[in-house]
């Protein structure tokens, strides 16, 4: 079943999210997709991330660096005013921690100025550690905030710089430091981090669940919308997070894409709920959003509105509002269907916590000029909800149909990005060689990461799989128990105790298990005559079947049909044996004691008791030696037959004939001697014959025999047949041969052909 899913998950046929078909054609892009498997897709997504991201690194890098630590509100018990911003702390190894003398003030000054080589003097104040500069009230202002950062870079680019340090008390000073021309990466504060982990995990996310539906429109507005994310962090984690100033044009390009990156998330997330879980539009306008806000992002960069607020931070609150909006008429549009209901719920309730936190602490309070309440680097943690979100919707709730196995894509790709992380980290820190840092981090991830996965893997996907031994011994038990109304009623315990569904109903017909409406219910199929069942919705209600839900019912009910089949071939046996020692004592025990009644020689009716005995021990036990010669059994026989005539004053004739020597098995003798006891012994009961003719042949693979009489006959359609016709009817068929009756007025003759066996015959 996991091969159909992967099939259907890759095939080229758009479907809409919730399973209903869709006509729109993604063109080029899904042409494009489908040609690749899951895997190839998103590693193509985690390559494209990480490069991105190194790219980030880079800028963030490319930076020169002085080493102090800045910040605009200092940490004073007793406020204190003063000019600059204030110098939280010097770091260790930095140009401003080599100072001749006592060396800068940290935690007790504020750098009011610096003076370039070529003397040009910048004061330097709170403004220039502006976070986000579109909280700017005008465009002009923005403008004039990217010129001087460019101005403050371009002379921290000089061979020199002189900073103006300003302590609590006493006279200003001047420290001349070179600063380094490279930001160490130990200098990037947790903030920077922050976004570019959030920013990776989005799109990695968005770009999972589309590789693995990347045929149907809501995973793609989801990855969409973790490309916007994306988008929207890494440019923000460089300048966010700058030490004093970067370059005005590339402060421009990270600010511009960030807010690109923001409606685009907006354009993902509007388009998904739009889709998602049931479909509110008709596909044709699912571009609107795009068009809409991208509209207004044109405005912001031709700059056609007064200033960032309306071009920048309005559009964001709109688009949030849309989603709540979409939210709630996907909430109304899945009333009556839990499976969606619950999708939504959980989906629903992360996007609006994770965007609504990020909008209500940073976005919507610049907008009315209030300030962030929250730095922008440590709000971009909102956006992690909800793709946490969306990889615990996909293991609870089924999120897009991904079930299980899906994880297992991602717990790999992981463990290889830890791989390479670890090992970059060794050869960046403590050890110097390839070979051995890679060693080493291999290590790692083998004794930290698999065991790690499995514990996740339990907690993720909540495996909770019943105890195998009692769920074998409930099988035995349901295959144990007589048909009728109590094996039914163990029969559904078992499926109860196995899957905990919150209903289950019978008359459910499935040639095999399988998973409807989505995993809502389980279709089990009844084995054996058992009737089958409708589960619905399993572990209480908790969360819906998975394909290895199915794959346990397939299971169980492989495991119950074999044992209900050796139950039936047990009592098969059975039944057959029963049958034989019936007809044995009919056809042999019954002829040997009518012959010793009416034998009057008593040594001889001695003789034939004690046989009568022998051959009983043999039907109970089975046990007529089998290795009896063809020609040892026909004068056994002969002596046998001929005594019980010569007893009842009947003539015989014997005739026997065969190609060789054979040796016949158990069951071809016992038939044999059987038919021909049986035979005369209703001649003799109801013929009233004057003689019996008995004629055997051994014709290569077959044995044909007959037995005749002159007695009086009966009309075989009038007359209703005994045991003694019926056994020998039996008999017969059971060894694949065929077996005649003919009676008249001139007497009775049984004819028989079967198989001799002649495997075991001797030349």
């Amino acid at each position: 079943m996991e091969g159909e899913a992967v099939h259907r998950l890759c095939g080229t046929r758009v479907r809409g999210a919730s399973g209903m078909g869709s006509s729109v054609n993604a063109g080029g892009f899904e042409h494009l997709s489908v040609r690749f498997t899951p895997n190839v897709l998103l590693w193509s997504a985690v390559m494209v991330g990480t490069l991105l991201a190194a790219i980030m690194l880079g800028l963030a890098m490319d930076q020169r660096f002085v080493g102090l630590r800045l910040t605009d509100e200092p940490r004073l018990a007793i406020p204190v005013p003063s000019e600059g911003v204030w110098i939280e702390g010097i770091r260790s190894g930095s140009p401003a921690a080599e100072q001749p003398g006592a060396g800068i003030p940290a935690s007790t000054s504020a750098l009011v100025a610096i003076t370039g080589f070529d003397g040009t003097r910048i004061p330097i104040g709170p403004e220039d550690l502006l976070e986000e500069p579109d909280a700017l009230a005008t465009y002009a202002d923005m403008s004039a905030f990217f010129a001087r950062q460019d101005r403050i870079a371009a002379i921290l680019r000089q061979p020199f710089v002189d900073l103006e340090i300003q302590p609590m008390f006493g006279e200003a000073q001047t420290h001349r430091i070179d600063p380094q021309r490279q930001r160490p990466v130990s200098s990037l504060p947790l903030a920077f981090w922050i976004q570019i982990g959030v920013g990776l995990a989005g799109f990695w996310i968005g770009a999972w669940i589309w590789a693995l539906r990347h045929g149907e429109w809501a995973p793609r507005f989801l990855a969409i919308a973790g490309a916007g994310l994306m988008i929207s962090a890494f440019p923000a984690a460089v300048y966010s997070t700058r030490e004093l100033a970067i370059p005005g044009g590339l402060f421009r390009v990270l600010s511009a894409f960030n807010s690109i990156g923001a409606l685009t998330f907006g354009v993902g997330m509007i388009g998904l709920f739009l889709i998602y879980p049931r479909k509110l539009v008709a596909p044709r306008w699912l571009w609107v959003p795009a068009l809409v806000l991208g509209a207004w992002k044109l405005v912001d960069l031709l700059e056609w509105v007064e200033g960032p607020g309306l071009g920048r931070h309005l559009p964001i609150v709109v688009a949030m509002l849309a989603i709540i909006v979409l939210v709630g008429l996907q909430f109304r549009a899945t009333r009556g269907n839990p499976r969606d209901r619950a999708a939504l719920t959980w989906l629903g309730l992360a996007v609006t916590v994770g965007a609504g936190a990020f909008v209500a602490t940073v976005i919507a309070p610049t907008l009315l000029g209030l300030g962030a309440a929250l730095s922008q680097g440590e709000a971009f943690l909102f956006f992690l909800l909800i793709y946490v979100g969306v990889a615990l919707g996909v293991a609870r709730f089924r999120l897009f149909q991904l079930d299980e196995w899906a994880f297992r894509i991602l717990f790999y790709v992981v463990g290889v990005l830890l791989l390479l992380v670890i090992d970059a980290i060794l050869i960046v820190t403590i050890v110097d060689e390839r070979a051995p840092a890679f060693a080493l981090s291999l290590l790692v991830v083998a004794l930290a990461w698999l065991p790690l996965r499995d514990m996740l893997a339990r907690l993720v996907l909540r495996r909770t799989e019943p105890a195998r031994e009692n769920l074998f011994r409930q099988v035995m038990d349901v295959a144990l128990t007589p048909p009728g109304r109590d094996q039914q009623a163990r029969w559904r315990t078992l499926l109860e105790d196995a899957f905990r569904p919150l209903s289950i109903a019978p008359g459910h017909e499935a040639r095999t298990p399988a998973l409807v409406d989505d995993g809502l219910a389980l279709a089990v199929p009844g084995p054996g005559g058992l009737p089958g069942y409708r589960l619905d919705y399993a572990d209480g209600g908790s969360k819906l079947f998975s394909l290895r839900d199915a794959e346990l019912a397939a299971e169980l009910t492989a495991m119950l049909a074999n044992a209900l089949e050796s139950r039936k071939a047990y009592e098969k046996g059975v039944a057959e044996e029963r049958e034989r020692i019936a007809r044995d004592i009919h056809d042999n025990i019954g002829v040997q004691l009518m012959g010793a009644l009416h034998s009057t020689d008593y040594g001889r009716k001695d003789l034939m008791i004690r046989e009568t005995l022998t051959d009983l021990r043999d039907i109970v036990n089975n046990a007529s030696n089998p290795d009896l010669s063809f020609d040892e059994l026909l004068a056994d026989l002969r002596s046998q037959i001929s005594e019980h005539l010569f007893a009842a004053g009947v003539a015989m004739e014997w005739r026997a004939e065969s190609a060789g020597p054979a040796v016949l098995p158990l069951a071809t003798a016992h038939t044999l001697r059987s038919i021909v006891r049986e035979a005369v012994h209703n001649a003799l009961k109801h013929g009233k014959a004057r003689t019996i003719s008995i004629v055997v042949r051994l014709e290569g693979e077959a044995i044909a025999m007959s037995v005749a009489d002159d007695g009086s006959g009966f009309d075989p359609d009038r007359v209703q047949a005994g045991n003694g016709l019926a056994n020998m009817q039996a008999r017969v068929s059971g060894l694949g041969g065929r077996l005649t009756v003919a009676s008249g007025a001139g007497g009775t003759r049984i004819a028989a052909v079967f198989p001799a066996d002649t495997e075991r015959n001797t030349q």
